[in-house]
């Protein structure tokens, strides 16, 4: 196989591991804190130091497995650049996660930085829901272009991709309301986190966890359809060559038979 072919699914596949891997540490890590007080220590913050480098390792893959569905597997060098929504949300992506991790690592002196750490991470969850609201509309714009004669494609309930991309969105409003009531609590009564915040913040966290299953669960699916697409190109080029054969044969016997 191609490695340009084969490029797409590999980069995707590590991104969604990495973005699960990534939410089930938030989740744990979120529901300790709420748990066992006095969990945020220097241990906690190197752990979400950890998983936002993850998020940003996870984004920058996402980035690449745009850049090689999109520009380098285009049939012709001179055909238009499509899914340039998709574009601008791997930047929102990204500049999200690089403001997550500069948060998390200001957390070591979060005394003095909190009221930064916090709009740091208001910041970042604005990039996220932008990047989902454009990654919706990439979505959309793709289908209408490519089209598509499957009926459990498209805004339907058995589209797995739709309820991925919308899940995605739903997590980030509920963090961008967490992070906001964060944000208030912090400049008003000098409080950090209360717990009604951090359970809003687990909630997020498991629709997230969710979200992250049905992306894994859209890869499997694209890949499906890549392999029966190649085994089905595959065969093609086996019946041409055949065929090929079988004429060169014949007008080989035709030739040695005038002759």
């Amino acid at each position: 196989m191609p490695p340009t072919v084969v490029s797409p699914l590999y980069w995707n596949y590590w991104a969604n591991v990495i973005y699960i891997l990534g939410m089930f540490g938030y989740l744990t890590i979120d529901s300790a804190n709420y748990l066992f007080a006095g969990f945020q220590n220097d241990l906690s913050i190197f752990i979400y130091v950890f998983l936002a480098i993850l998020f940003a390792l996870s984004a920058i893959l996402y980035a690449i497995d745009w850049y090689v569905y999109a520009v380098k597997l285009r049939e012709d060098e001179n055909e238009p650049i499509h899914y340039r929504a998709e574009l601008i949300a791997c930047m929102f992506q990204n500049v999200g996660c690089y403001l997550y991790l500069l948060g998390a690592t200001l957390a070591f002196h979060q005394v003095k930085y909190m009221k930064t750490i916090l709009l740091l991470n208001f910041f970042a969850i604005l990039a996220f829901l932008t990047e989902s609201s454009l990654i919706f509309l990439g979505w959309r714009m793709a289908l209408r272009r490519q089209g598509t004669s499957n009926p459990k494609r498209g805004c339907v309930a058995q589209d797995v991709c739709m309820w991925a991309h919308l899940l995605y969105f739903i997590g980030n409003v509920i963090y961008l309301c967490s992070t906001s009531l964060a944000y208030r609590f912090y400049v008003d009564f000098n409080v950090t986190y209360p717990n009604g915040v951090v359970i809003l913040q687990i909630f997020g966290d498991l629709i997230y966890l969710l979200d992250a299953y049905l992306y894994y669960e859209c890869w499997k699916r694209d890949k499906q359809e890549y392999d029966a697409n190649t085994e089905r190109q595959n065969l093609v080029k086996l019946n041409v060559v055949k065929q090929l054969s079988t004429e060169n044969f014949a007008n080989d016997m035709k030739i040695d038979s005038d002759n």
